[in-house]
């Protein structure tokens, strides 16, 4: 098999779509108040679709148990959706989480499961939770994110003394 040398190829050499004075237009389009309220609209049309597809992703979450990779992928999925569809705390719980992930990785720690476990009873509460606006709701997801900083900073702190 013969390896191929990488060609880069600048981004103006790139044949357009369309003209400058067509991406002109469009980018004024896009950034116009009838666009912005009609994406709104199409927004708060689909939101019980995708409320829906969230509680799926929760559900899935859920079976997850430990599985730390298909939580997270979850986790992923539940916070990209969560707030379009006005889930603003599964949205934030699920941030959390995946900070959560991230930053026990980039620390080479393994995810304290009772946080995760934590993390994901919130999520499924806070999904099934006709009152999405609870104050409850935002405070549960300040807690966990303490939790999990502390954790982490635990963590690291005992990794420090066993180095």
């Amino acid at each position: 098999m013969t390896k191929r040398k990488a060609e880069l190829i600048q981004p103006d050499a790139y044949p357009q779509m369309v003209s400058k004075a067509q991406g002109v237009a469009i980018a004024r389009t896009l950034r116009s108040a009838v666009t912005a309220v009609t994406a709104s609209r199409v927004i708060e049309d689909s939101g019980e679709i995708l409320r829906d597809a969230v509680c799926g992703y929760v559900e899935d979450l859920e079976e997850a148990g430990m599985n730390f990779e298909l939580v997270s992928e979850k986790a992923h999925e539940i916070r990209g959706f969560a707030e379009t569809a006005g889930m603003l705390s599964t949205g934030r719980i699920a941030d959390g989480l995946c900070r959560y992930f991230d930053e026990t990785s980039q620390s080479g720690m393994p995810p304290d499961a009772a946080v995760v476990a934590l993390h994901i009873s919130a999520i499924g509460r806070t999904a099934r939770d006709p009152d999405a606006l609870s104050h409850m709701n935002d405070m549960v997801a300040r807690e966990l994110s303490a939790l999990a900083a502390h954790k982490l900073s635990e963590s690291r702190r005992t990794a420090g003394k066993n180095s």
